[in-house]
């Protein structure tokens, strides 16, 4: 997954994920869906040239007080040279909300009163959850350099969160083969993380990962778009979530609210490995044109996954598009995924009770409207709805969210 590669299109989650080691996490929920594969293909083009800057306000909302996060984003392309182009973007998000801690729901745990009396029940039969706030200010900045049909891009990004700090370098090379019918792309990138001692982490750690990338764009007709890419990634280092635990059975328990619980521990390798394709038609009579994607995903972690997704752009005279999207994701479970162990001192040596681990499946369904204002100013507005289950009848469903995604954004052509 790498973020400088404009020149495929993967509807994948956004690599800067808090939720960093597992899928979906909540800035993979986040991702809008674009509406680049479509607006080619429906005659949709930019006035005055290449240059434009974008503003984007994103909402996003899971039911239960869970977790929220509000988005602002600001985007500037320009072309300065005939063979240069530069692009930079600004994201702020704020955080709130709460999110699972690992432990079971207490109805299911045996609590030791004290002596003096202590807890009954009832207890919840839904997942302890932890309170979550944070800010995360993160930039990129990249330069595509043209020489014929060949185009360079590298780029450079930087995150920063109160519990995580990230820089990231990449580059692409993409070149237009059989008369630009054809692009072949090659990338590879590379993010150095810190990880701050939050949470059950008690010293600063590192992690590195690298991505490689091979695609290929293929015009099949005059209407017809065909992207393939492979992706292989290395991660090493730190790759735990600090904050997530789990609950071993010998440890006694006294407060129903906060179960006491172990760091979770994951190995300190990960392979992924992720095939993508997608399809865009334009059909004529209906002035519309329909993706269709798949995307497969195995890990060494044990995970294997598989999403589909299926969008549609209906142009309305010569000023609207409306476009409504859905997306299936399935996923099996990591190797050593648990609920709950049964002795400290007989632990594996890797385990996570991170419900992001479990076999589950989501959808995600929604509607985006792109309008354009005149010829030189244009917005998007898009509601999204996901909803994450799982499917190993262990884990409590209060683990996995439910979401509203609502988007609104703006685009001036100069």
């Amino acid at each position: 997954r790498l973020k400088s590669m404009h020149h495929y299109r993967e509807t994948e989650p956004n690599p800067a994920a808090r939720d960093r080691q597992a899928e979906p996490g909540w800035r993979a929920r986040v991702a809008a869906f674009g509406l680049a594969a479509g607006l080619p293909l429906l005659g949709i083009t930019r006035a005055h040239g290449e240059d434009h800057v974008d503003y984007r306000y994103e909402n996003y909302q899971e039911n239960a007080g869970r977790v929220r996060v509000k988005t602002q984003s600001g985007l500037f392309e320009t072309k300065p040279a005939s063979w240069l182009s530069l692009k930079g973007e600004v994201v702020y998000d704020v955080i709130s909300g709460a999110s699972p801690t690992g432990a079971p729901p207490p109805s299911t745990i045996t609590f030791v009163p004290p002596a003096d009396g202590g807890p009954t029940g009832p207890f919840k039969d839904t997942v302890p959850i932890a309170r979550l706030d944070d800010v995360r200010y993160a930039g990129s900045f990249d330069a595509t350099m043209s020489y014929g049909p060949h185009r360079l891009t590298p780029q450079f990004s930087y995150s920063e969160e109160h519990d995580y700090i990230s820089y990231g370098g990449s580059l692409n090379y993409s070149v237009d083969l059989n008369q630009k019918n054809s692009t072949l792309n090659l990338g590879w990138s590379h993010n150095w993380d810190t990880v701050l001692p939050k949470g059950f982490l008690t010293k600063k750690s590192n992690k590195d990962s690298d991505d490689l990338l091979i695609g290929i764009n293929q015009l099949l007709g005059p209407k017809t778009v065909l992207t393939a890419n492979f992706t292989y990634g290395h991660a090493r280092g730190y790759l735990d979530d600090q904050y997530k635990g789990v609950l071993f059975e010998n440890f006694p328990q006294g407060d129903p609210d906060f179960p006491a619980l172990s760091a979770e521990r994951r190995p300190h390798q990960r392979d992924r490995y992720i095939g993508y394709g997608s399809l865009t038609q334009y059909l004529t009579p209906l002035h519309a044109s329909v993706e269709g994607s798949c995307r497969y995903f195995r890990d060494s972690y044990g995970v294997n996954a598989h999403t589909i997704g299926l969008a549609w752009f209906q142009k309305i005279g010569k000023q609207l598009i409306i476009s409504p999207v859905f997306r299936y994701y399935r996923q099996s479970a990591a190797s050593f995924y648990v609920t709950r162990l049964p002795d400290f001192n007989t632990r594996p040596d890797y385990y996570s009770a991170d419900y992001r681990l479990s076999q589950a499946q989501t959808l995600t369904g929604g509607v985006i409207i792109h309008a354009r204002a005149t010829d030189w100013l244009g917005f998007d507005v898009g509601f999204k709805h996901y909803r994450m289950r799982g499917l190993d009848d262990v884990t409590s469903q209060s683990a996995y969210p439910v979401a509203n995604v609502f988007t609104l954004g703006a685009r001036i052509w100069f």
